[in-house]
């Protein structure tokens, strides 16, 4: 379960810069296309994309992006870092003056378990390779379904 489709989008569209970029950088109109979306959202993808060094971006008529390193030195765990926000369990502020049982311990308790969770979601993530899905589109459809 993904709280937004920010990676899903964005394996999408490095696995379409992988697969056409040989030929030069992919415009974001192109991108915005096979996504289904408005450029400028992927242009805002694109931006955070490059800000983690996972695209590299050129201006003008023949502008667009491309991989900034190859697929198979990319992993799931790069991307999802890139595009989602850090913190993969959200929980509700507590209020310290609160007379329920729970509020002072629940927070505490809880934490590790998220902090065990999170980390093998981040493992799991980075034992696949960009280039694993691009090679296997199957694979590709089930790893942002």
């Amino acid at each position: 379960m993904l709280s937004s489709s920010r990676f899903a989008v964005a394996v999408h569209v490095l696995g379409l810069l992988s697969h056409y970029g040989e030929k030069g950088p992919v415009c974001s109109a192109v991108i915005a296309q096979s996504v289904d979306t408005n450029p400028v959202v992927i242009r805002r993808l694109m931006s955070q994309l490059e800000s983690h060094g996972l695209v590299n971006s050129s201006t003008g008529r023949s502008g667009g992006f491309l991989l900034a390193r190859p697929a198979d030195e990319i992993n799931l765990a790069d991307i999802y870092q890139a595009v989602e926000d850090e913190q993969f369990f959200r929980v509700h502020k507590l209020d310290g003056d609160s007379e329920c049982p729970l509020a002072s311990g629940i927070i505490k308790k809880l934490m590790p378990k998220l902090c065990v969770a999170s980390k093998a979601l981040l493992k799991s993530l980075a034992e696949t390779r960009l280039s694993d899905l691009i090679a296997n589109p199957a694979a590709l459809e089930a790893a942002v379904a």
